[in-house]
C-alpha cells in the first residue's frame, strides 16, 4: 500500500489556548472586573505586545507577554495572595502618586507594598481600616455593589441628628447618583457641638458618608473607618499595618453575592 493509500487519520485536537483569558488576568491585575476587562478590550484600549487586541476571547501568557491598557503596564498578579490591612491617618492620599507631590499611602508603606491595591478609597482627611491586595478579583467583588458588603465609619458631626433624620437615612437620600444612598446610622455618645455618630453602609460611593450627613443638614467634622467586610483595624496603631491572618483572608474571599 501507498502512502496515497493510507487512510486518513482522525484529525487532532487543536493546541490548547496559552495562558489565560485576558480579562481575568486584567481583574487579578485589579484593572477592574472581567466585565470591565471585556469593555476596555472592546474599545480598543487593552494591548498585547504592543498590538492592540481585538477579541474578547484573547489568552494571555502572564510571563511571556507584555499587556498595557490605555498604553500603561498592567503589573502581572502575584500567585501568592498578600493581604494587608492599613490604619490610615489623615492627610494621606489612597493613590500610588500625586502629581502634586502630595503624600500617599505608599509614601509610608515599604517597597514590597507598592503594587498593592488598595480595595476602596478613603478621603485624604479621613482615617481608619484600608484594606490592600495584589488579588484584585476579590477586592473587585469587595467593592461591587452587588455583594453588599458592610463598612462602618465613626462620624464626628456637628449638630444631633433627629430619629426622622436617621430614618430617612435608613429609607435611602438622593445624592445625585442612580439610585439612593442608605445608610444606617445611631448615636454613640454627645459631644460638645453635636454628636459622634456609627454610620453602617453597603456601597463605597465618593464621600459617600460626608454627602449623606450634609443631606440631612450636618456637617462631618471628622470621619474614620471601623471595619470593612468585618475586619477591624483592632491593635495596629494609626499610620501602622499588618498582614492578615487565614481566618481573615477566607472570610474576605468567600464573600457571595446578595440575592438580586
Amino acid at each position: 500500500m501507498t502512502d496515497n493509500d493510507t487512510p486518513n487519520s482522525a484529525p487532532t485536537d487543536p493546541a490548547p489556548p496559552r495562558g489565560e483569558r485576558l480579562n481575568r488576568f486584567l481583574s487579578r491585575a485589579g484593572v477592574g472586573s472581567r466585565r470591565r476587562a471585556d469593555e476596555l478590550i472592546a474599545c480598543g484600549r487593552v494591548a498585547i505586545n504592543g498590538v492592540m487586541v481585538e477579541k474578547l476571547a484573547t489568552f494571555v501568557d502572564p510571563d511571556r507577554d507584555r499587556v498595557a491598557v490605555d498604553g500603561k503596564p498592567v503589573i502581572a498578579p502575584s500567585d501568592e495572595p498578600v493581604w494587608i490591612i492599613m490604619n490610615k491617618t489623615a492627610g494621606l492620599l489612597t493613590t500610588r502618586r500625586d502629581v502634586r507631590g502630595r503624600n500617599t499611602i505608599f509614601s509610608i508603606l515599604p517597597e514590597e507594598y507598592s503594587k498593592l491595591i488598595p480595595v476602596g478609597r478613603l478621603d485624604m482627611d479621613t482615617e481608619g481600616v484600608l484594606l490592600l491586595t495584589n488579588d484584585g478579583e476579590t477586592a473587585n467583588r469587595l467593592m461591587h455593589p452587588r455583594y453588599e458588603v458592610e463598612r462602618v465609619y465613626e462620624a464626628v458631626v456637628e449638630g444631633t441628628p433627629t430619629r426622622e433624620e436617621f430614618q430617612r437615612l435608613r429609607a435611602g437620600i438622593d445624592l445625585g447618583d442612580p439610585t439612593p444612598a442608605k445608610a444606617k446610622a445611631k448615636i454613640v455618645t454627645m459631644h460638645r457641638t453635636g454628636a459622634v455618630v456609627q454610620v453602617s453602609l453597603h456601597e463605597g460611593r465618593k464621600r459617600e458618608v460626608k454627602r449623606l450627613f450634609e443631606a440631612i443638614g450636618h456637617k462631618v467634622l471628622r470621619l474614620r473607618r471601623l471595619s470593612y467586610a468585618g475586619i477591624t483595624a483592632r491593635e495596629v496603631r494609626p499610620g501602622q499595618w499588618r498582614k492578615l491572618n487565614e481566618r481573615e483572608i477566607a472570610r474576605l474571599t468567600s464573600t457571595e453575592a446578595k440575592s438580586e
